[in-house]
């Protein structure tokens, strides 16, 4: 290039740099700013969270189940021999004993009436399952097999002993009371009820009769 086309073109070279200088920053900022436009409407709402972690509080077991489920066996007290487990198994009437409650409004109203007539015998280990199918016993959850006819294990979640419901249908059955404490939960009688109490006795280095007799203290 000639001396002359080198200062034609010399003077218009800072501002060909500023203009992309210019260009670059536009560009970066396009590319910041979009995307945080992109999220702010894809951000979960304050209803979106609640409902998400009253969720997780109610229904999440943390993978319990390998201790209440793999350990104790405690999902073969429930079922019973009659339905493949252990002994004679979990009734409704028991476990409302034992303090655990019943979420009324995770039971259809085909269900809530026939409990209403007495036609629901609350004394079947099978109503249990029944009951633990729909995610209606506060605090407790069961995994079935694939046809849904057997446990095969269970697991406990934050609401076992942190909610409790207002027996607006009957003793230990209501409208969940999320976040207030389960006073009527009796622990010691429910983890007695596990057919197998070999991991708690190793833990503590005593028998199974000193084991049931601590437990029954609680």
């Amino acid at each position: 290039m000639s001396h002359w086309s080198w200062k034609r073109y010399a003077g218009a070279i800072p501002a060909a740099i500023a203009l992309m200088l210019a260009g670059g920053v536009l560009f970066n900022v396009a590319a910041i700013s979009k995307p945080s436009h992109h999220r702010a409407r894809h951000q979960p709402t304050q209803e979106a969270l609640f409902t998400q972690g009253r969720k997780v509080f109610r229904f999440d077991t943390f993978g319990d189940e390998k201790f209440w489920g793999g350990a104790l066996q405690l999902h073969k007290a429930i079922e019973g021999a009659k339905h493949g487990g252990v002994g004679p198994g979990v009734s409704p009437k028991t476990a409302l004993a034992v303090g655990l409650k019943v979420d009324v409004t995770a039971l259809p109203k085909a269900v809530r009436t026939a409990i209403a007539k007495g036609k629901v015998n609350l004394n079947d280990p099978a109503t249990t399952m029944a009951l633990l199918k729909l995610n209606a016993v506060v605090g407790v959850k069961g995994n079935f097999n694939r046809s849904g006819t057997q446990l095969t294990s269970v697991g406990i979640t934050c609401a076992v002993c942190h909610s409790t419901v207002d027996n607006s249908f009957a003793p230990g059955i209501g409208h969940r009371l999320d976040g207030w404490p389960n006073r009527d939960l009796n622990v010691g009688a429910i983890v007695s009820l596990a057919p197998d109490l070999k991991p708690v006795e190793q833990v503590l280095g005593v028998d199974e009769a000193t084991v049931k007799k601590v437990l029954a203290s609680w």
